[in-house]
């Protein structure tokens, strides 16, 4: 069944275009060094396997191409002055060069793979004194690899936060980098290690590759606070002679983005907005749905604004469009797939097609979707067009029996139970994976994994039909999703992870606000409860806030001068160094206290309490498919 619906996608896409492995080569100066192995960080090596070979049954051949295509790397000459270092992780090192110095244009996730990065574009361009920095848009694989600006002796912490080296993002960059990384950090780590494939092997029955690079690398990411913020349209920056003219694009590929135009070599790079690649409009690592129709008026903008005169399109993705028509063609094809799939979802809604029928049925354009810059590796379109519903209209559809329903273990039980107990649904699963509804196999099998973790029966049935429905899928993410899922299974939970976006380099360059909002979110609501009412005072080095734990919620508000003088019961001096120390586990309050580091007037009890509610040890290596582990559960 997997081998027969593989090579019919021969016959639906034009695999005699080589038009994709011409540009993607173009400019290549230098491959990377050693490969682009980094031990323990990322493989670059192990996820070349499928160059110059056919595509075998357990990858669809549309896939496979593409992952020819993103899975190499090295140093590439854009135009005369934009270099890129694309394959060391799973987004690009942009290098541009100025009148005596250079721009960085977003810096990866990982620090070590920036250091690799930046060490082959000074071996093949020299060593250039940084300028100055953009990143593009909130999401971690953009300013993970921060630290190594500083690892790399390009600038220090001082350079950044002083000003001297200008960081250019866009508004709201750090409250959005914070929300996703840090606040549902843990759990969204957790995910993308399943998504990206970062616990599978790289083989042909495991990752093929991320799509929007051959990998994400393992480690954790670092972030730095921006000292300018692109507030408005049209913003202009000039950076060591160059003009760069920035416009803000938030709420499509990210919260928090900005597309930038460099006149003078009439060069584009549209951010993350286009790809060589349909995008996401629902991430399944998890984050804010993102709007497809906003995501098309960009790129609209876009081709009014610069497409009578732009010569070349680069991004932090997949490879660079050259030529004024090329580029025009290439945005209005990227435009077109994320319109069409706005329009299509909201004319079936109105008609009262649900989400999943809409999904499944929806007639889109082949004019659109059989392009290769739309086709679905890393979006998938069935995804897309159920997340637009959801955007627009909420999870519900109208019927009421959804809101009856129960939770999968307690769903579970009772299906297993009308079906004649949990050997009669797994025969009835043999039967269906035998006549190839892999779907129907793992519907049926979920109700059985949902609360019983123990039956090897189920769970390995299971994991061979998500094998089978991995192995057609055309878009990456959802099959390394698929794959994870059935390496769970087998090896029965409790995967280690290797990811981390709220590690505590990250937590502790949180401004002093968000912080708080940190300590709010892992505060235990109900051992606060206990605690009864109370106000703090806090003063945090230079800033002033009152704590205001109320009914087990702890509240806070920054103290600004324009506001009246506010009542507590206490009042507490302390460093956000030694705030983080307690926050992170590192410090105690008592230790704090005694040693002077920390002051108080009033009851340091209370403090002390208020501190013990930390939730300071969730796991990150929580089952996704299998019931949640004991040891991973709130402990009441």
């Amino acid at each position: 069944m997997t081998k027969t619906k593989n090579e019919a996608v021969y016959k639906q896409l034009d695999f005699a275009s080589k038009t994709d492995f011409e540009n993607v080569d173009k400019g290549f100066i230098a491959p990377l060094l050693n490969n682009g192995d980094i031990p323990g960080v990322i493989s670059a090596t192990g996820m070349n396997f499928m160059q110059n070979k056919e595509a075998p049954a357990s990858v669809n051949p549309s896939l496979w191409r593409h992952a020819q295509l993103v899975n190499r790397g090295g140093l590439y000459k854009v135009s005369d002055h934009i270099y890129q270092v694309r394959g060391q992780d799973i987004s690009n090192l942009t290098i541009i060069e100025t009148n005596s110095g250079i721009v960085l244009y977003d810096v990866e996730y990982s620090v070590d793979a920036f250091k690799k990065s930046i060490e082959l574009y000074e071996k093949e361009r020299g060593k250039k004194p940084l300028k100055g920095i953009i990143v593009s848009h909130s999401h971690a694989d953009h300013f993970g690899g921060f630290a190594g600006i500083y690892a790399a002796g390009l600038a220090t912490p001082d350079d950044i936060k002083s000003g001297k080296i200008p960081y250019y993002a866009p508004e709201g960059f750090v409250e959005e980098a914070v929300s996703e990384n840090v606040m549902a950090g843990n759990i969204m780590a957790r995910r993308a290690g399943y998504q990206y494939g970062n616990v599978l092997k790289q083989d042909p029955s495991g990752t093929i590759t991320a799509a929007l690079g051959p990998v994400l690398a393992n480690g954790a990411s670092s972030l730095a606070i921006p000292n300018h913020f692109i507030t408005k349209d049209g913003e202009k920056a000039t950076i060591d002679g160059v003009d760069f003219v920035f416009y803000l694009t938030p709420g499509a590929e990210a919260p928090a983005e900005m597309v930038v135009y460099i006149p003078q070599w009439k060069a584009l790079s549209m951010a993350e907005e286009v790809n060589h690649l349909q995008h996401n409009i629902y991430t399944l690592r998890g984050a804010k749905t993102r709007d497809a129709s906003e995501w098309a008026s960009y790129i609209n903008a876009a081709i009014a604004r610069w497409g009578n005169e732009v010569e070349v399109q680069f991004g932090p993705h997949t490879w660079p469009v050259w030529g004024n028509q090329n580029v025009v063609e290439y945005l209005k094809d990227q435009r077109d797939a994320y319109q069409s799939l706005y329009n299509t979802t909201i004319r079936y809604a109105n008609y009262g097609y649900r989400p999943d029928d809409i999904a499944e049925n929806a007639k889109l354009p082949e004019k659109v979707f059989n392009k290769w810059d739309n086709r679905p590796y890393y979006g998938n379109t069935r995804n897309n067009l159920k997340s637009t519903y959801i955007k627009n209209l909420g999870w519900f559809s109208g019927n009421a029996a959804e809101l009856a329903k129960y939770p999968d273990a307690e769903r579970g039980k009772r299906y297993v139970k009308a079906m004649g107990g949990e050997s009669k649904v797994v025969d009835l699963a043999v039967q269906s994976y035998k006549e190839g509804d892999y779907r129907f196999t793992v519907d049926l099998l979920n109700n059985i994994v949902a609360y019983d973790a123990s039956d090897k029966n189920a769970n390995y049935l299971m994991a061979d039909a998500l094998e089978q429905i991995g192995y057609q899928e055309e878009t990456a993410l959802t099959r390394n999703l698929y794959l994870s899922a059935a390496n769970e299974l087998r090896v029965g939970g409790s995967v280690p992870n290797k990811l981390s976006t709220a590690s505590p380099e990250v937590i502790a360059n949180l401004p002093p606000k968000l912080l708080l909002a940190y300590i709010s979110m892992i505060s235990d609501q109900i051992k606060a409860e206990k605690l009864g009412n109370h106000t703090i005072a806090l003063n945090m080095d230079n800033d002033k806030f009152l704590l205001d734990l109320h009914n087990g919620v702890l509240n806070y508000v920054e103290l600004l001068d324009d506001m009246p003088t506010q009542k507590a019961d206490v009042t507490v001096q302390i460093s956000k160094v030694d705030l983080i120390g307690v926050v992170t586990g590192k410090e105690k309050m008592d230790d704090l206290l005694n040693n002077d580091k920390a002051k108080i007037d009033g009851d340091r009890d209370i403090l002390k309490q208020i501190a013990s509610t930390l939730d300071t040890n969730i796991k990150n290596d929580m089952n996704l498919v299998l019931p949640l582990q004991q040891a991973n559960q709130i402990q009441q």
